[in-house]
């Protein structure tokens, strides 16, 4: 039989294999998951139970080599390098060359980045940084996966050094010390709920610790044997039934803003103790030889179902594959990972190699991963992979303006960003610019015509919303307001640029509630004459920035993709400017005819000769479903320039 037997901490365990069958029921509900989400709506949450596992397994070796005084934190990372690394140099290395050979430049810079961040075991902070509202979709990132691996090493980088200082201190604080760690990483998590944070909880070490901490409890203070059998059963039903519902019930929580992930952790720690006391059917149901079998290459399993998935949708342009795809890719991966399983994993962690055996491969496959992403970074993803036409759409990917994390400036809601503002300080600009990612998406544009003029600006973006205070999504109605009262606060400002999105398909807000979409139209529009009139009487010249006609799918990666690997190109590659005017043509002439303030349209730049275009001379305008791309923003410079000329004429901002 498969067991734990000779491995690097087979010393101090005793092999349980309930314990695969639980690894097992963790990594099969991902992948399930990741195959189609209407199979198990939550199976994301096997990570979870992975989570716990860890956290009860590596805390019990540790604990038990403390009571016995040979506690090495030199010998716990030597133990977590035989268990993590081989494995995962190995699926680095492979997937690199899978990466070279696919993916387009934009995507390959992006994955050789990752391998780096993965190196660091910093993948959960690159993903989270990398994850926001302009950033490529996840089914575009073969090692997005790996940021758990992030939030379990950072947790081991700080918890064998609290063991250590309460083993020299005083053993007895450590139960109480974890504990309240765990409650506090709980709490952090509901907060980070409540706030809205969602990425952030998914991502980081402090609202994740309490589920790795959830598994150490039990192993630091195990509860007494269940001698009743009836009870036994009855804690199994339970363990069982938390599971279940967790990972197929559907919604972000039974009880919010109680985490989802909480029932998980329940279960899982209730089926580990179940696992100790023995005489009961879930115990009995997990120590089944084929679950047992998959937890012992759970681990390369969870490597590579991810990569080999995310590189089928990639060559295929779809997220849904055919059941006789899933059945190649579930195949493959179970390949996969019992080689990796039988021929890395296995002799790496056996102690019969030598620590220093293992060092020199380690170190040996991490030369080899840093130099192929150096190479990739270096040579810009490799672009004379693809014809010209390929690699000048691809170019724009991702393309859109988003200011650098360090030219942020707390303002408003939440932050500006200069365009230009060479002191940093919002009271010294002169021209806003306010609005959501389409406003952001101007503002190199609006940059370079301020700096023409000797004007200052601050850019003041709320992505995901509308700037009105008064219509707009829920959670963005006091963010707004917020945001707008601090622009007029600002007192050098005498001109301010909106710019929007405008066609919203979701439920919009009013201070009073909901807003039906028959009514939309008419609320947005007197919404935005509001804000006008309200920036008017408080002596600011109003540019509007009018709608344009974006794709409305990720149009430069997917044309880029279609010809790189020879498929038929079926989407549009424009829209008819008729049906865009039936759409914005009221919006248009309402604003197109005020005097009060300046309307700029784009869609005369874009829409020409009866099509709106998506492409034009060989490139691609837009750099993803919505946002042009900063080299298409040239373009548009014959209909801003003047505008804003104007604008800070009637400011007096500028001389005629």
């Amino acid at each position: 039989m498969l067991d734990g037997r000779g491995t690097a901490d087979s010393h101090q365990t005793k092999y349980r294999a309930d314990l695969d069958g639980l690894r097992a029921v963790a990594v099969l509900s991902v992948i399930a998951f990741h195959l189609s989400t209407k199979a198990l709506p939550c199976g994301y949450l096997g990570v979870d139970i992975f989570f716990v596992l860890s956290g009860y397994l590596i805390t019990q070796i540790i604990w038990r080599e403390a009571l016995n005084r040979q506690f090495s934190v030199a010998r716990f990372y030597e133990r977590r390098v035989r268990r993590i690394m081989p494995a995962l140099l190995f699926l680095l290395i492979a997937v690199s060359a899978a990466a070279i050979a696919l993916l387009l430049p934009v995507d390959l810079i992006g994955f050789a980045k990752s391998v780096f961040a993965t190196l660091t075991f910093v993948a959960n902070i690159y993903f989270l940084g990398n994850e926001g509202y302009f950033e490529r979709v996840a089914m575009e990132k073969p090692l997005l996966h790996v940021w758990s691996l992030g939030v379990e090493e950072q947790f081991y980088i700080l918890f064998p050094l609290i063991v250590v200082l309460c083993i020299r201190w005083r053993r007895s604080a450590l139960l109480p010390l974890t504990s309240a760690l765990v409650l506090l990483s709980f709490v952090i998590n509901i907060l980070a709920s409540i706030r809205l944070a969602a990425s952030g909880a998914f991502y980081l070490l402090p609202p994740r610790a309490w589920e790795i901490g959830a598994g150490a409890l039990l192993a630091l203070a195990p509860p007494p044997r269940v001698a009743n059998p009836w009870l036994r059963q009855a804690l199994a039903f339970l363990a069982a039934a938390l599971l279940l519902i967790s990972l197929c019930f559907q919604g972000n929580s039974l009880f919010w803003p109680v985490p989802l992930n909480l029932w998980v952790v329940l279960g899982t720690t209730l089926a580990i103790y179940l696992g100790t006391t023995g005489g009961n059917w879930l115990t009995l149901g997990l120590s089944n030889p084929v679950l047992s079998r998959i937890g012992l290459i759970s681990y390369s399993l969870y490597l590579w179902h991810w990569p080999i998935l995310v590189f089928a949708w990639y060559y295929l342009l779809r997220t849904s594959l055919s059941p006789l795809e899933m059945v190649i890719a579930v195949a493959l991966m179970f390949a996969l990972a019992t080689l990796s399983w039988r021929f890395i994993e296995r002799p790496f962690r056996n102690r019969s190699m030598p620590i220093g055996t293992v060092l020199r491969w380690v170190g040996g496959g991490c030369a080899v991963t840093v130099a192929i992403s150096v190479a990739i970074l270096a040579s810009q993803g490799f672009p004379s992979r693809y014809s010209p036409d390929v690699a000048r759409i691809n170019a724009a990917v991702g393309t859109e303006y988003r200011c650098a994390l360090n030219e942020f400036i707390s303002f408003g809601a939440s932050r500006g960003c200069g365009i230009p503002l060479p002191s940093r300080n919002p009271a010294d600009a002169t021209v806003a610019l306010m609005g959501n990612s389409h406003a952001q998406m101007y503002a190199p544009l609006v940059a370079d015509i301020l700096r023409a003029n000797h004007q200052t600006g601050i850019l003041v973006p709320l992505n995901g919303c509308l700037p009105m205070p008064d219509y707009n999504k829920s959670w963005c109605l006091g963010l707004a307001a917020n945001n707008l009262s601090a622009v007029e606060g600002l007192p050098r400002v005498r001109v301010v640029i909106l710019a929007m999105t405008w066609g919203r398909v979701e439920t919009m807000y009013t201070p009073a509630g909901p807003v039906s979409k028959e009514n939309a139209a008419k609320f947005l529009l007197e919404s935005l004459d509001r804000l006008i009139q309200e920036l008017e009487q408080r002596g600011k010249t109003v540019v509007l920035v009018g709608p344009i006609s974006p794709p409305e799918w990720d149009s430069a990666s997917i044309v880029a993709r279609e010809l790189a690997f020879r498929h038929r190109v079926v989407e549009p590659l424009y829209f008819p400017d008729d049906k865009f005017l039936a759409l914005q043509g009221d919006i248009i002439e309402h604003y197109a005819s005020r005097d009060d303030m300046i309307f700029i349209r784009p869609d005369r730049i874009q829409c020409q000769m009866g099509r709106c275009d998506y492409f034009r001379d060989g490139e691609s305008l837009f750099a993803d479903d919505t946002h042009f791309a900063v080299a298409a923003l040239p373009l548009f410079r014959p209909v801003f320039e003047p505008a804003i000329h104007q604008a800070l004429i009637r400011a007096d901002l500028a001389k005629p």
